[in-house]
């Protein structure tokens, strides 16, 4: 269900790419929005939303963007009904508290997304995922009031820090209005193998598999959507089945938008992780942590596949003897998203030496990552 929390704003029309700014929206049906999101949905009540709302306009208007966004003057949906609209979309939070030694590691993080979708039709046109997080350690457990404070400030901003506002207006600085006439690719397929999955629950028991699933198509999209300039249809996941999800906006409208089908269908599947201990000594000790995925992206209809390669990614980390202990899979997890990261940017360097090292079996990776950059320039 899409929930929207703010006014919609029209563009200039003379504008080469336009859009009504539609304000900030869940992505959830209305009657789970405190459940789903707790402390971001906390953080907007009692006049939070018309804050974030301010912040937004104040920021893009001190910006030079591509979609040339202006708010002077106001509107509703029923009057962008021809228009194409674009919102802040709230994906998730996520919190997690871990106690390493005698410290707590306090971890949030939102996923949102820049999502464009067109009133008339009501349908999606795509949408430029992106992910905040913020890390605290504490010598006691946190608060619910402590994890409040740290949602508010990753909300609306603290001093030096990036905030949800901030990340939103750096994503639309790349984006562009995603042509309905455009193909279109989706994540709609997240698998954990066995020895993913036996992984996770060793070093971490209390993950929520589906909740990870989501991360892992969420920040695949953002680093294909920042480093290739492209849009991305919502994860099929449980607020996105099918062809449709639910929206209904501040001024009581309600209706389905409208999910096209995906021209090429994109899917991971996690095969596992390792941790190798590297070296040692009275300062620190170093471990390698592994990631291994396979990835593949295919044209439903024909059955032809673009891409299919199994890709690994090692990084190295530093413990210090000082910090005693390390949390097997936040190291884990970033080496993942160093993959996804590297992956997306060899579409446009598939010579690059990260290719051989990472699909090392592979003779056809470099033609098939020639043939995905074309394949993504038609969806642009």
């Amino acid at each position: 269900m899409l929930c929207s929390l703010g006014t919609v704003t029209p563009l200039r029309a003379q504008d080469a790419e336009h859009a009504y700014f539609a304000g900030v929206a869940y992505t959830s049906d209305a009657a789970d929005i405190s459940k789903a999101f707790p402390y971001v949905s906390s953080s907007l009540s009692g006049g939070g939303a018309q804050q974030l709302d301010q912040s937004l306009r104040q920021l893009i208007k001190e910006q030079k963007l591509p979609l040339g966004i202006v708010f002077d003057h106001l509107g509703t949906t029923r009057e962008a009904r021809h228009a194409t609209a674009l919102a802040l979309a709230i994906d998730r939070e996520s919190t997690s508290v871990d106690q390493i030694g005698a410290s707590y590691k306090v971890r949030i993080e939102i996923d949102a997304q820049a999502l464009f979708f067109n009133f008339k039709k009501k349908q999606i046109l795509g949408g430029y995922p992106f992910t905040l997080e913020y890390i605290d350690i504490l010598t006691s457990s946190p608060s619910t009031a402590y994890i409040q404070g740290l949602y508010r400030n990753l909300i609306f901003g603290g001093t030096g820090r990036p905030s949800l506002v901030s990340q939103f207006v750096a994503t639309i600085q790349h984006a562009h209005v995603p042509s309905a006439a455009a193909r279109h690719m989706r994540v709609t397929r997240v698998v954990l193998a066995p020895k993913a999955k036996q992984y996770i629950q060793t070093v971490a028991p209390d993950a929520n598999l589906d909740v990870i699933k989501g991360q892992i198509a969420q920040q695949f999209g953002e680093y294909l959507a920042a480093d290739q300039d492209v849009s991305l249809l919502p994860y099929a996941s449980n607020q996105a089945l099918g062809g449709a999800m639910p929206a209904r906006f501040v001024e009581g409208s309600a209706y389905d938008l409208k999910i096209p089908p995906a021209d090429y269908d994109i899917a991971i599947t996690i095969d596992g992780f390792k941790k190798i201990l590297h070296s040692k000594d009275t300062v620190s000790t170093v471990y390698i942590y592994g990631a291994f995925a396979t990835l593949s992206i295919k044209e439903p209809l024909s059955g032809h596949v673009y891409f299919s390669q199994v890709m690994r990614q090692g990084a190295a980390k530093v413990v210090p003897v000082t910090e005693g202990t390390v949390n097997d899979w936040a190291a884990s997890y970033e080496t993942l998203l160093v993959l996804f990261n590297n992956f997306a940017k060899s579409i446009s360097t598939p010579d690059a030496s990260w290719v051989r090292s990472a699909m090392p079996g592979s003779n056809d990776a470099r033609s098939q990552l020639h043939a995905l950059k074309e394949l993504i320039q038609s969806c642009r």
